[in-house]
């Protein structure tokens, strides 16, 4: 990738990532302090109930609403960030494993929106299966392993880079 694409890259992937950050501010106000991350890990209808009691059911069908757009922003951020720093690394090894990490980012994603669906079914009774929870807790597992590794390998491409400069100034 040359220095003007690279730039040019920068850039789109610093929009993504702040209208990310944007969004989840938005998720997390319009939450009003509901706990969503432990209705992704309710696991049974009783731990769910409990998490729900007192909750406002506008909220937190707004929240996992929101959380539709969130994903798309934070896995789109991570895929840009993961080729980004792919470039950066001067090993085989790590260039590669950044095209993966990329993709593994698009997954979580997906992960995201079969575990949101399965809250929003739950929460509202559009089913009677009562594995909903279990099929949420299920897709949070990898879906938050696959942000974690794609989190600290763009961090380490930004620390490469920043080194990188500093040592050709």
């Amino acid at each position: 990738m040359s220095n003007v694409e690279t730039n040019r890259f920068v850039r789109y992937w610093w929009v993504v990532a702040l209208a990310a950050l944007a969004v989840g501010a938005i998720t997390t106000s319009v939450a009003g302090g509901f706990p969503i991350l432990e209705l992704e890990f309710a696991w049974t209808a009783e731990r769910a109930d409990e998490v729900l009691a007192g909750a406002d059911l506008d909220a937190v069908n707004a929240t996992i609403l929101w959380d539709f757009v969130f994903l798309v922003l934070y896995s789109a951020a991570l895929f840009l960030g993961s080729l980004w720093a792919s470039e950066v690394f001067n090993g085989d090894g790590l260039k590669r494993a950044g095209r993966w990490i990329a993709y593994g980012a698009v997954y979580a994603g997906m992960l995201d929106v079969i575990e949101s669906f399965a809250m929003l079914t739950y929460v509202n009774g559009w089913s009677e299966f009562s594995g909903w929870l279990a099929i949420a807790g299920l897709m949070a597992i990898p879906k938050f392993l696959l942000v974690s590794v794609a989190i600290v390998y763009v961090m380490m491409g930004i620390v490469t880079a920043i080194a990188q400069r500093v040592s050709r100034s």
